[in-house]
């Protein structure tokens, strides 16, 4: 069985899978951290609620995206039927960090058999349509 939510933050929150997506402007100099543009932009704080952030739980662990980027990216790596490794991975975002930080290396290990990553893949495939149809910017 598998679930989400929608939730909405004043401040951005990042999600372990950001990092990789959402490069920031002049990060070089000022750390990830602090950078407060990013390429490709996450999603833009909607006034009234703040910015969005989804959680998708799904064989009692939560997988959490601040994108539609992320999730994207996400399912693109899950979909393979063999996935690729950490560090192929980490050398596409260019910066040196990585393998062993990269979020595919912090995803449990009992979940990434194929059987277990086609309802995973169900579950995220069934949220982004959800969060798509609800008409949520994200």
């Amino acid at each position: 069985m598998s679930k989400w939510k929608l939730q909405h933050f004043k401040s951005r929150k990042t999600s372990p899978i950001s990092y990789w997506i959402h490069k920031g402007v002049n990060e070089e100099e000022t750390g990830y951290s602090w950078c407060t543009e990013y390429e490709p932009p996450f999603p833009e704080k909607d006034p009234t609620k703040g910015y969005p952030y989804l959680t998708v739980s799904v064989q009692g662990f939560e997988i959490e995206f601040a994108s539609l980027l992320e999730i994207e990216h996400f399912l693109s790596v899950m979909e393979q039927k063999n996935l690729p490794t950490t560090l192929a991975l980490s050398e596409l975002r260019g910066t040196g960090y990585g393998p062993n930080n990269h979020w595919l290396s912090r995803f449990p290990a009992h979940l990434k058999s194929w059987v277990k990553r086609e309802k995973i893949i169900t579950a995220v495939k069934k949220a982004k349509t959800s969060v798509e149809v609800s008409g949520n910017d994200f």
